[in-house]
């Protein structure tokens, strides 16, 4: 019987995938961890804890900043890991920077977190350190801001970020899933060659 057809080993903070895996957060069992899962769960979640005028996922976030840094001379393996940034956030969910970055809640989601994108890094072989992403992620992020959201003052972690000109468009959970999944097939293909 595969791993995913039977129920958790005991009552505790597991969650049910769609896929019907079933996965601790904060003791994940590297076979629970499922790439269909990971890009499902990040579709249907919407970036800035959902404050944003249209729906804006985290897919599509990564699938961008997973473009961004290859263009920006990134290697197979810096784009895959840019495509993966924020897959831990499937199973945690997504925590708006501020709330993550600067409360007492913030720090016991972080150690959290940390813990979750090892498991994450070692089960997909993930590449740790890649300065671009985080270049990338904030560029992006000024960008999604003006066209998702507002601009009525200041962000601190956006302070010498210039926007990104690009025109974005929302894609649609179902478009943002399966980008997310063709991005993970392209790149995990050129990392087997």
């Amino acid at each position: 019987m595969a791993a995913h057809d039977h129920a958790p080993p005991a009552p505790g903070p597991y969650l049910q995938t769609v896929s019907g895996r079933w996965v601790n957060p904060f003791d994940p069992d590297p076979e629970q961890l499922d790439i269909g899962d990971i890009a499902r769960a990040l579709a249907n979640q919407c970036r800035f804890g959902g404050h944003c005028r249209v729906f804006y996922s985290v897919a599509q976030h990564s699938v961008i900043v997973s473009e961004l840094v290859e263009e920006r001379g990134g290697d197979v393996e810096d784009a895959f890991a840019a495509l993966m940034h924020d897959a831990g956030e499937a199973y945690l969910g997504d925590m708006p920077h501020p709330l993550k970055h600067r409360s007492p809640l913030g720090a016991a989601f972080k150690a959290a977190e940390d813990h979750l994108e090892q498991a994450l890094r070692e089960h997909f072989a993930i590449k740790a350190g890649v300065p671009e992403i985080k270049r990338a992620d904030r560029a992006l992020l000024a960008c999604a801001r003006r066209a998702f959201s507002a601009e009525t003052w200041h962000w601190p972690e956006l302070e010498g970020v210039q926007p990104l000109d690009l025109e974005l468009t929302a894609w649609s959970p179902d478009e943002a899933a399966q980008a997310f999944i063709a991005r993970y097939e392209d790149l995990d293909a050129k990392r087997s060659a």
